[in-house]
């Protein structure tokens, strides 16, 4: 039955993604281009071959974890708009003991850049986490504005005191070899990093599925009140929440800077907080809707250089897909009076009220 639901519910996130789709086939085709010809180079550039799905998953993995941060979040009601700074952070600090540690074992090595990414990306979430549980701060304001914070405190650390001799752009050194995280074939970019996700991924389901944290959280995000009346210690678990959300964004800017740039560079995240974002609204909040729509989204972003050396549409156009697919997952949760949406609309409702009855004041 639980399957069938879940089904029933991706299926409806299918909706915005055909769409866009669609309005995409005619923009293609009204540009000069042929739109059969350029979506067959889409999948053949992402599908054809197991270099290419192997491409595909590592275009994947850095998406699925930040979807899987903010699923974590959503589900509790707590909408953490901060993986993309939480995700700068955390690659700094791995690209840090990367560059200043040397003489280790790689395993020891990659090991302890990957926590220092964690547990910064931890730290940094746990300041709105605070405000939120005991000053009623709106995390969605608080998380919005330390993404910039993030963004350009680790651009001056790259630009200045960490940036590389010669260097044209703010970056770092490059990392030891031993802190590297090795590709798991040669031949492709996909790297073991991957594998790390996969393990969040499990632990993420089992922990939302299967364990006393997974029902408080889906408890406080239906109604944070009740959850209090019977017992669960709402503001404690609030800041859990908000920390292990902020875990995986580090650990997916960790795992991106170890395993794909090998140092730290300003920019480096083409915006991977808000694609994950899209992601867990697209799988509606569910650990396998996520891990599916990092998948399409590793389809496209792989696909769309094929599909532009071979047919010349240009590559932007996946952005564009993406945009679309953007404005109608939003159409569709209005439509359809999502529980994600109907949380908002009380939010900025609530917010509404307390401003009118200030004016009238």
């Amino acid at each position: 039955m639980k399957i069938k639901t879940f089904f029933k519910q991706f299926s409806r996130s299918l909706f915005p993604i055909i769409l866009a789709l669609i309005i995409g086939y005619f923009i293609i085709l009204f540009s000069g281009f042929n739109p059969n010809e350029a979506y067959l180079q889409l999948i053949r550039g992402s599908l054809s071959s197991s270099s290419q799905i192997l491409n595909t998953l590592f275009a994947a993995t850095p998406i699925l974890l930040t979807g899987l941060a903010t699923t974590i979040s959503f589900k509790a009601g707590l909408y953490n708009m901060g993986a993309e700074g939480q995700l700068y952070l955390g690659g700094f600090a791995a690209a840090y003991v990367g560059f200043t540690l040397q003489g280790l074992s790689p395993l020891i090595h990659i090991i302890l850049a990957l926590l220092a990414g964690i547990v910064v990306g931890a730290l940094f979430a746990f300041i709105p986490a605070i405000l939120r549980a005991y000053l009623k701060v709106d995390e969605m304001v608080s998380t919005l504005m330390l993404n910039y914070v993030a963004i350009l405190f680790t651009t001056w650390l790259a630009s200045y005191p960490f940036r590389a001799p010669g260097a044209s752009n703010p970056e770092t050194v490059s990392v030891a070899n031993s802190a590297v995280i090795p590709r798991i074939f040669s031949g492709a970019q996909l790297h073991y990093g991957f594998c790390i996700a996969l393990l969040v991924f499990v632990i993420v389901y089992i922990m939302l599925k299967k364990t006393t944290l997974g029902y408080e959280i889906e408890s406080i995000g239906k109604n944070p009140d009740f959850s209090g009346f019977v017992g669960i210690n709402v503001s404690k678990k609030i800041v859990i929440i908000m920390v292990i959300s902020g875990i995986i964004s580090g650990l997916a800017g960790s795992i991106e800077i170890l395993g794909t740039h090998g140092k730290f560079a300003s920019g480096f995240s083409p915006d991977y907080g808000w694609t994950g974002l899209t992601i867990a609204l697209i799988g509606n909040l569910h650990p396998v809707g996520v891990l599916l729509g990092s998948i399409l989204f590793g389809i496209l972003k792989t696909g769309g250089s094929t599909m532009e050396i071979m047919t010349g549409v240009p590559r932007s156009i996946i952005l564009v897909l993406e945009g679309l697919i953007v404005i109608f997952l939003t159409v569709n949760l209005f439509n359809n009076r999502s529980p994600i949406f109907n949380k908002f609309r009380k939010k900025f409702q609530t917010k509404e009220k307390i401003m009118t009855a200030g004016e009238e004041r």
